[in-house]
């Protein structure tokens, strides 16, 4: 069992260069109100305005380092294991099912993340421990956090920790269904042969290539602008894992956590497992020209049972036409 805690990366960095900033910049003000008297009072509220919002920056950095701190001290009074996970002390909480959307607005300098959540509460209990949560999950992530997650969780409601939550990501499924894949152009053609193999989408390509420079195997899912990437040649073997190699837990807050926290906490880049319904694609990578693909579908299944809730997440977040 792997277990993480959902915080940024580099936040003690950007918290101190903010600090410096702003002593640099206050020593600039006051210079600038001392040695030049004329218009010093349109100077300084100028550079005032600037300062105030970067207090409010610095403000909203130190809230979120006390809700990291608060996920440390949480996880450090608890207890993990593969069968659960044991509190420090009698808890209210509520079991269910959290989602995140992660997704980048603007361009250049004004590119901004930003984050959708929804807790799906299921029960609402008081207890000192609950086990592990084998329910499925699904997780599809790009290197900067663009994607969706949609796992089982705990959301603490008692004072202390409230707010605390608790992923689960179970190592448990298997891969089902079978089948070719065949693209094809006047002039080239290959064939993806796939198959599940446990925990594992697995198979072989054959091409015939005049004009394409290689075959590509892909999976993405429905909903999820990326790719991955998961075999290249002219004729090959493939196999990848679509669950993690053993169970996983992650403890965050409710407020902070974001899809882009799960990048290389989870394998792949893009990060692409779980269970329900994903995409196989064919991709013939043409010279001078846009790739031609083709593609069918494979489950991942848990314990042999349909994801029928699967569906009804991808309809209500729009990722369905």
């Amino acid at each position: 069992m792997k277990l993480f805690i959902l915080k940024e990366r580099g936040s003690t960095v950007a918290l101190a260069a903010m600090a410096i900033f702003m002593v640099v910049f206050l020593a600039l003000l006051a210079f600038i109100v001392v040695s030049v008297p004329e218009g010093r009072i349109f100077i300084a509220a100028f550079f005032a305005f600037f300062f105030l919002m970067m207090l409010a920056g610095l403000r909203a950095l130190l809230g979120r380092r006390r809700e990291y701190k608060r996920a440390e001290t949480f996880a450090a009074s608890s207890t993990f294991s593969d069968s659960g996970v044991t509190f420090p002390e009698e808890l209210e909480f509520e079991t269910g099912t959290l989602e995140m959307m992660g997704y980048w607005i603007g361009s250049g300098r004004n590119r901004s993340y930003h984050v959708e959540r929804k807790f799906i509460s299921g029960e609402k209990k008081r207890a000192s421990r609950i086990p592990f949560m084998s329910s499925p999950f699904k997780v599809a992530v790009s290197p900067d956090g663009t994607g969706f997650v949609k796992a089982p969780a705990v959301r603490i409601t008692d004072e202390v920790y409230k707010n605390i939550v608790v992923l689960f990501f179970t190592d448990e499924g298997e891969v089902r269904g079978s089948g070719t894949v065949t693209v094809v152009t006047e002039s080239d053609s290959a064939q993806v042969n796939y198959r599940g193999d446990g925990k594992f989408i697995a198979g072989a390509v054959y091409s015939t290539l005049t004009k394409a420079r290689t075959v590509k195997t892909a999976i993405s899912t429905e909903g999820f602008e990326y790719e991955k990437v998961i075999g290249k040649g002219r004729s090959f073997e493939f196999r990848e894992r679509m669950l993690p190699e053993e169970k996983v837990i992650m403890v965050g807050t409710y407020g902070t956590v974001t899809p882009r926290m799960l990048v290389g906490k989870l394998p792949g880049s893009p990060i692409l497992l779980g269970h329900g319904e994903f995409i196989i694609r064919g991709i013939l990578d043409m010279r001078l020209r846009r790739d031609v693909k083709a593609e069918e579908t494979f489950r991942v299944e848990l314990k042999g049972e349909e994801i029928t809730e699967e569906k009804e997440f991808e309809e209500e977040w729009g990722f369905r036409d």
